[in-house]
């Protein structure tokens, strides 16, 4: 556990749109820096991979299932329903666990009030007829559990199949211990690029309209909001699991990117910088950069971990400059 600055702490002055942000501007992952800073990029690598935060522990869960809880072999090279409901409970189960988890924490038991939250409003618990069933948490319950989950455990029994039958090779550490390694980084770049291409997509007119827009009625987002999608969002945003198929990869690789799409999507959209308790920061969650995208839409379209949108030329770095120059093009795109 790290300590981190509480609201009053904050040594910068607050943007008058939010109740709590990080510092600003919004800085990418330190991989892109020119010159490149060691030391800036050691320390970026530690706090995100080796200390506990919720990418460590995405990590060690697909070591734990890989390697003990249900290893990848030959017998699941034939479809099995004996093999495939462990996949399908395990799954359900996970995102149980942490969504229904941080949402205890943070808005059943308002374990922490609003300290390091971002939105100043209330997460919304009245009834509202924008939501299936009348309730956020509901709707983002039922969209999360039936499609998300179930999609994501339909693409890994699909590629544990692969891996059984020896379609795709299982690369091993002892034969490639460097590779093994770096892919991990690597498959999180890989996310990067094809979360940005695929959202981009989904904020075209005709497929916002029809798809994403049931992702975008959490304007003030909680941890379920992360795999409420429409199920042709949640099969593409989830198909990245995919390059598994290409790029040669140990079963754990698999796991830890599902773990990272679909429990990442849950401690991304929690509404808080970090979970706090006992006077100290014991998990850092952060995740502005997205609900940057939730509050104004048409911006931040990748993450954090590549500069897509500054490219391209659609980054809000969370100052009110930027906010004004959104919803200029906002108006554009509209307009158009």
């Amino acid at each position: 556990m790290s300590d981190a600055p509480k609201p009053s702490e904050h040594s910068a002055p607050m943007s008058r749109e939010w109740h709590y942000h990080p510092e600003l501007p919004v800085k990418y992952a330190p991989y892109w820096g020119l010159p490149p800073k060691v030391k800036v990029l050691a320390r970026w690598i530690f706090q995100n991979w080796l200390q506990f935060s919720d990418r460590s522990i995405f990590l060690m869960l697909a070591f734990v299932v890989a390697f003990w809880l249900q290893p990848v072999a030959s017998d699941q090279g034939v479809i099995s329903v004996e093999w495939i409901i462990w996949v399908f409970l395990r799954n359900w189960g996970l995102l149980l666990v942490v969504a229904g988890g941080l949402h205890f924490w943070f808005y059943g038991i308002d374990g922490q009030g609003k300290l390091l939250k971002y939105d100043p409003r209330p997460y919304m618990k009245r009834k509202n007829a924008l939501y299936k069933f009348g309730y956020q948490t509901w709707d983002n319950m039922y969209y999360s559990m039936v499609f998300g989950a179930s999609i994501l455990s339909t693409l890994e029994c699909f590629l544990r199949w692969m891996y059984g039958s020896g379609l795709i090779n299982t690369l091993s550490f002892w034969a490639h211990p460097v590779w093994f390694i770096l892919l991990f980084p690597l498959l999180a770049l890989w996310q990067s690029f094809h979360f940005y291409v695929v959202h981009l997509f989904l904020h075209q007119p005709f497929i916002y309209r029809h798809v994403h827009a049931v992702h975008h009625r959490n304007v003030n987002t909680g941890p379920w909001s992360g795999m409420s999608m429409h199920p042709v969002e949640a099969t593409g945003y989830l198909s990245a699991i995919l390059i598994v198929l290409v790029l040669p990869s140990h079963p754990v690789h698999m796991l830890f990117l599902g773990y990272w799409l679909m429990l990442g999507a849950a401690s991304s959209h929690s509404g808080y910088e970090a979970i706090w308790a006992r006077d100290r920061q014991a998990l850092l969650l952060g995740a502005f950069f997205h609900q940057l995208h939730h509050r104004y839409y048409e911006c931040n379209y990748g993450n954090a971990e590549m500069p897509w949108d500054k490219w391209f030329g659609s980054f809000h770095d969370g100052s009110e400059e930027a906010t004004a120059a959104t919803r200029a093009r906002k108006r554009r795109m509209h307009a158009r």
